[in-house]
């Protein structure tokens, strides 16, 4: 029950950590920036960003671990290694959601007018492997681990979310999101495990459904061409992914393994 419990902090640690980077970094960007992509912006603050995550595992890590002194401390950093790169592995594969949806239609409504498009982010990978060896350097090296584990930046994260997570009416709410991210996180878990199994074994992987979501977005995208006689090539804006609640996005693929 003590490593579910770890793992049940760790979801409320990750959950509260998006919503204050959402108010202090990602909305002002976006006030500031708006639609428009900057590659060399975008891939600072995805990295920034990730490298915090991953010290903050840490951290919160040795936190709990100070308040169970009987567990076993390897298991508990290979438990939080593992929820981080699940995390992180999710990221990448982002499934377009209802929000998505409805932000392209209207921002693909702007007819005779060029649309600045959001470059993808090509070394978004090399970050996220960045930041889980970031991690896994925190534990290794002691010395490393205090210095970057202990910061003063974490430790402010770490109190906010605290207070934050122990004021009474948030505390039930949030409570259950993190409930429903650590399903969501467990079965993801299990999922990654079931191919990883398959793929050793020489099996194939069932073969997954399309999303009916992408279907309709590609018919929009023809029709949009098509009607538009003001279209000259211009590329649709999408907006940063990080509006987007992390735990509803897990839920989402849960339902579509289903």
């Amino acid at each position: 029950m003590e490593l579910v419990e770890h793992i049940f902090h760790l979801c409320i640690v990750y959950i509260l950590f998006n919503m204050i980077w959402g108010l202090l970094v990602q909305l002002p960007k976006l006030l500031i920036t708006g639609l428009s992509s900057n590659s060399t912006l975008d891939h600072s603050v995805k990295a920034i960003r990730y490298l915090l995550l991953s010290t903050l595992t840490y951290s919160s890590t040795l936190l709990f671990m100070e308040n169970h002194p009987t567990l076993n401390p390897i298991s508990l950093y290979i438990i939080s290694g593992l929820i981080l790169s699940i995390y992180l592995a999710g990221k990448l594969n982002k499934k377009p959601s209802i929000f998505k949806f409805a932000s392209s239609i209207t921002t693909n409504l702007n007819f005779g007018k060029k649309n600045p498009a959001k470059e993808k982010l090509n070394y978004e990978k090399h970050i996220v492997g960045l930041s889980i060896v970031t991690y896994a350097s925190c534990v290794s090296i002691p010395f490393l681990g205090e210095n970057l584990g202990e910061n003063p930046l974490n430790i402010w994260f770490l109190d906010t979310i605290k207070e934050i997570y122990e004021t009474p009416i948030l505390e039930w709410l949030i409570g259950f999101a993190g409930i429903v991210f650590m399903l969501s996180m467990l079965q993801k878990g299990v999922v990654t495990i079931q191919e990883l199994a398959l793929k050793i074994s020489g099996k194939k992987s069932p073969k997954k459904e399309d999303n009916p979501l992408d279907k309709i977005m590609n018919e929009f995208e023809k029709m949009k061409s098509n009607s538009n006689p003001f279209d000259k090539g211009e590329e649709k804006v999408e907006l940063d992914d990080e509006l987007y609640v992390d735990f509803e996005e897990m839920n989402e693929e849960e339902e579509e393994n289903k």
